[in-house]
C-alpha cells in the first residue's frame, strides 16, 4: 500500500491544481476590479504552491518595475532586501523578463554568490548556519511575463519558492506560474471586451437619441423627445427643456410627464433658473453649493433646489451660434449674435455628478438638440404651414402617382353630381307611430275609493253594460251616513213639533209651530231627495260597467286593481274592439310637417284626400304594410320629453293584417310618401333645410 501513496498524492495535487486553475479562469471572466483579482489570484497561488509569497510587478510610465500587489511574506531579511523595489539587480531581471516576454527562474545566489566559505568557517568555529535565522538559506524566484490584449508585456508575476528543489519541480512551478500569468492576460481581454461592449452600447444609445430628436419637426414633440431620450442617455433622474420666448424661458417638456402645470411652484422656479442661464448665456453646473455664482442667480437656484431636492443641477443654454470662421472680406460687418433657443435642465436626485463625467454625452445632446429645435422652429414659422402641408399632400396624392385614379374619380364624381340633380326620387318622411284599435274606450275613476272586486281577466270579451269592477267609495258612504243622520234628526224634530202642536197653546204659538213644521218638512224632503240621488249614483259608481262591446286590454288586472285605492280621474280599465278596424297614430316632427302638408296639398289638387304610407310593426319588422294618412292635427302637441309633434291618423287595411297577431300599443315605423324630388334633396334634405334656414335666410 505504501508503494501507491506517492502516486495517489501526486494525482491529488494535480487535480487540485487543475481545479484551482479552472476557478481562477472563471474569476478572470467576472467584472471584479483589478485589485480584487490580483489579491485573489496571488493568494491562491501561494496557497496551492506552498511558496513563501507571490508578487505582481507592473511597468510604470518611466519603464521601471513597480510593485502593486503581493501575498505572503519574505523568508528572511536578505530576501526582503532582494525583493525590495530599490534592489537594482532584481529590477533588471524583471525588465529582462518584460523585454524578452519569456518565463524564467533564478535563485537568490544569483545576487549574493555562493556562501561556501562562510559556511565552512562557521562549521570550523562550531556554529550552525541555520541558527542565524535562515539568513543564508537560498530561495527560488520564478518570473512569468503578463501580456495584455495587444500582446504587450505590462508586468510580471513573481513566485518566491524555497530553495533546494529539483529541476523537474522547478520546471513544474514555472509552468504553473505561466498559467497564472495567462489569467492576467485573460482578465485584461475580458475588460477590453467589456469596454468595447459598453462603448458600442453607448454609441447605440447616442444614435437612437439622434434618430428620435430628428424624427419629427413639430416643436413640442421634438422637445419631449429631447427630454426623454437625454434622460436615458445621461442616466439622469429628470431632464427638462425650456423654450426662449424673448423675455423668459418657458418650460415646454419634462421627461416622463405628458402633462404638467406651468403655474406650479416647481415649474415656475425652474423657469426662472433656465431664464437666468439663457439670459447670461452661461452653463450652471451645481453639485451642492452655489459658490462662484452671482447672488441673484444663486438665490434662484437655491429656491428651486429647496423645492426639487436635487443633488446635481445642470442648466445648459441652447443657441444657434454663427460659425467661428475668419472673414476674408475687407468690408466692415456687424458681429452676428447667437439665436437663443432655450435651455436643457439635467437633474440627479441622489448623486453628485460632475460635468467631466458626462461631458461627451452632454456635448452630443446639446449639439443635436440645438439643430433639432432650430429646424422645428423654422418649420413652425412658415406662413400657413398647416394649410400648405395639406395642399402639398393633396397635390401629391391627386396629381402624382395617382393621376389616372384622380381622373377616374373626377369623372365618376361628375356622373354622380348629374344624377343627383336630374334623377327624380320618391321623398319619404320617416316617423314613429303606435297601432291601436279604432274603437276603444278608457274607464276612469269618478271619485276616490277602493276596488273591492274585479270581474274580468285580461283579453276577456265583455258586452256593453257588463259589470267590470266593484268600488267602495268611503267619502260617499260617509256623506250617506251624514244624510241619514240628518234625516233622523229632522224626523225627531218633526215629532217634537207635532207633540207641541197637540198641547194647549195660544193661536200665535200654534202659528209659529206650524211654520216651523213646514220648514222642517221641506228640509226633510230635500234630505230624502239627496239620499235617493246618492243611492242611485252609488249604484253606478260602485259597479263600473263596460261602455262598449269589446275586449279587455288592461294587463294583469286581477293583481293590479284588486284592493287598489284609486283617485278621481285615475285610469282603471281599457276596452277595445280588437276584431274591428285598426289605425295608426303617428307623431310628425315640426321639421317634417312642411313636406307632409305639401304632399297633402298636391293630393287634394289631384282629387284625393289621403297620402300613401308604408309601415312596419315593431312586433314584425320583416313585413311591410300599407295605409292611408287621412288627418293631421292643426296644432302641435308637446310630449313628455318637451318635443313638439303634430298628430296624424292613418287608416290601416285590416285585410292585410292578421288580427290575431295584432297587439294594441305596438310601435311602428312609418314612411310617408311626399312625392318625387331630385335625388340630392332625397339624400340631403336636412342639410338643404339647414343651409336655407341658417345660411341663406
Amino acid at each position: 500500500m505504501s508503494s501507491h501513496n506517492p502516486t495517489n498524492q501526486a494525482s491529488q495535487i494535480r487535480e487540485e491544481v487543475r481545479r484551482a486553475v479552472r476557478q481562477l479562469s472563471e474569476l478572470s471572466r467576472t467584472e471584479e476590479s483589478f485589485d480584487e483579482f490580483c489579491s485573489t489570484v496571488l493568494g491562491r497561488l501561494v496557497e496551492i504552491t506552498g511558496a513563501h509569497g507571490a508578487l505582481f510587478w507592473q511597468v510604470n510610465g518611466q519603464g521601471l518595475p513597480h510593485l502593486t500587489h503581493h501575498s505572503g511574506q519574505a523568508p528572511h531579511d536578505l530576501a526582503r532586501e532582494i525583493l525590495s523595489p530599490e534592489h537594482e539587480p532584481h529590477g533588471r531581471v524583471i525588465m529582462d523578463v518584460v523585454r524578452q516576454k519569456l518565463p524564467t527562474g533564478i535563485t537568490s545566489e544569483t545576487f549574493t554568490g555562493k556562501l561556501t566559505d562562510e559556511t565552512s568557517s562557521a562549521k570550523v568555529n562550531g556554529t550552525d548556519p541555520a541558527s542565524n535565522g535562515d539568513s543564508a538559506n537560498p530561495f527560488l524566484m520564478l518570473f512569468s511575463p503578463v501580456l495584455n490584449r495587444q500582446r504587450d508585456c505590462i508586468g510580471t508575476v513573481e513566485l518566491i519558492q524555497r530553495g533546494g528543489i529539483s529541476d523537474k519541480a522547478k520546471e513544474g512551478y514555472l509552468r504553473f506560474v505561466t498559467e497564472i500569468a495567462i489569467l492576467f492576460q485573460r482578465w485584461h481581454e475580458q475588460q477590453d471586451l467589456a469596454k468595447l461592449s459598453n462603448r458600442s452600447e453607448k454609441w447605440t444609445e447616442r444614435m437612437q437619441f439622434i434618430n428620435e430628436v430628428h424624427g419629427t419637426i413639430d416643436y413640442k414633440e421634438t422637445a419631449y423627445s429631447i427630454a426623454n431620450e437625454a434622460r436615458r442617455v445621461l442616466n439622469a433622474d429628470r431632464v427638462s427643456v425650456g423654450r426662449w420666448t424673448g423675455r423668459k424661458c418657458k418650460i415646454t417638456s419634462i421627461s416622463s410627464q405628458d402633462r404638467f402645470d406651468n403655474r406650479s411652484n416647481v415649474v415656475r422656479k425652474l423657469s426662472k433658473v433656465a431664464s437666468a442661464a439663457v439670459g447670461a448665456d452661461s452653463t450652471f453646473w451645481v453639485t451642492g453649493d452655489t459658490e462662484g455664482l452671482a447672488p441673484e442667480v444663486a438665490k434662484k437656484i437655491n429656491n428651486y433646489l429647496d423645492e426639487s431636492h436635487s443633488r446635481t443641477l445642470a442648466v445648459i443654454p441652447l443657441a444657434i451660434r454663427p460659425p467661428d470662421e475668419p472673414d476674408l472680406d475687407m468690408k466692415k460687418r456687424g458681429r452676428k449674435k447667437p439665436r437663443k433657443l432655450g435651455a436643457i435642465v439635467i437633474e440627479y436626485f441622489d448623486a453628485d455628478v460632475t460635468q467631466q463625467q458626462v461631458q461627451d454625452d452632454c456635448d452630443l445632446i446639446v449639439q443635436q438638440s440645438q439643430l433639432a429645435l432650430e429646424n422645428a422652429r423654422k418649420h413652425g414659422e412658415i406662413f400657413l404651414q398647416p394649410v400648405l402641408k395639406k395642399l402639398g399632400w393633396l397635390q401629391k396624392t391627386l396629381f402624382g402617382d395617382h393621376l389616372r385614379k384622380t381622373l377616374t374619380g373626377i369623372f365618376a364624381l361628375g356622373l354622380v353630381t348629374l344624377a343627383m340633380i336630374f334623377v327624380p326620387w320618391e321623398l319619404t318622411m320617416r316617423v314613429e307611430g303606435v297601432l291601436r284599435p279604432e274603437v276603444r274606450r278608457q274607464i276612469f275613476a269618478e271619485s276616490k275609493g277602493i276596488v273591492e272586486e274585479v270581474y274580468f281577466e285580461e283579453e276577456d270579451v265583455v258586452a256593453q253594460g257588463q259589470p267590470l269592477l266593484k268600488l267602495r267609495d268611503f267619502d260617499r258612504e260617509q256623506q250617506m251616513r251624514s244624510l241619514i243622520s240628518e234625516e233622523e234628526r229632522i224626523e225627531e224634530q218633526l215629532d217634537a213639533v207635532g207633540r207641541e202642536l197637540n198641547r194647549r197653546v195660544s193661536d200665535e204659538q200654534k202659528s209659529q209651530i206650524r211654520s216651523q213644521r213646514a220648514s222642517l218638512g221641506a228640509e226633510l224632503t230635500s234630505v230624502r231627495k239627496r239620499i235617493e240621488f246618492g243611492r242611485k249614483a252609488a249604484k253606478q259608481i260602485f259597479e263600473v260597467q263596460s261602455p262598449i262591446d269589446g275586449s279587455v286590454v288592461t294587463w294583469n288586472a286581477q293583481q293590479r286593481l284588486k284592493g287598489l285605492v284609486v283617485q278621481p280621474n285615475q285610469l282603471l280599465v281599457s276596452i277595445a274592439q280588437l276584431d274591428g278596424k285598426w289605425q295608426l297614430e303617428v307623431k310628425i316632427p315640426h321639421q317634417k310637417i312642411g313636406y307632409v302638408e305639401t304632399a297633402f296639398t298636391a293630393a287634394k289638387e289631384a282629387g284625393e284626400d289621403t297620402i300613401d304610407v308604408e309601415f312596419a310593426l315593431s312586433t314584425n319588422p320583416s313585413q311591410t304594410f300599407k295605409g292611408k294618412l287621412n288627418r293631421i292635427s292643426n296644432r302641435p302637441h308637446t310630449d313628455q320629453a318637451g318635443n313638439q309633434n303634430y298628430r296624424g291618423m292613418i287608416e290601416v287595411d285590416s285585410e292585410d293584417l292578421d288580427i290575431d297577431e295584432l297587439r294594441p300599443g305596438s310601435g311602428a315605423t312609418v314612411r310617408i310618401q311626399c312625392g318625387e324630388v331630385p335625388l340630392y334633396k332625397r339624400c340631403f334634405y336636412q342639410v338643404v333645410d339647414w343651409v336655407k334656414a341658417n345660411v341663406l335666410f
